[in-house]
């Protein structure tokens, strides 16, 4: 969606436009490429992404 139409919902909405304008700079900025090991510092378990945390989570939503 271009995101003269996300400001224009996002207020509609009613959300504040600081708000609105900071959620579409994030959305604009690249991606990192940063990858760190905190997580599994952290945790002691190894980083999954999203994909495979729902599959291992499904059944806890049905």
């Amino acid at each position: 969606m271009p995101a003269g139409e996300a400001r224009r919902r996002m207020r509609a909405d009613g959300r504040p436009p600081a708000l609105g304008e900071a959620l579409l700079a994030a959305i604009a900025r690249s991606r990192s490429e940063l990858v760190t090991d905190t997580v599994e510092r952290i945790t002691g378990v190894p980083v999954r992404g999203f994909a495979q945390w729902a599959r291992e989570h499904a059944g806890e939503f049905r």
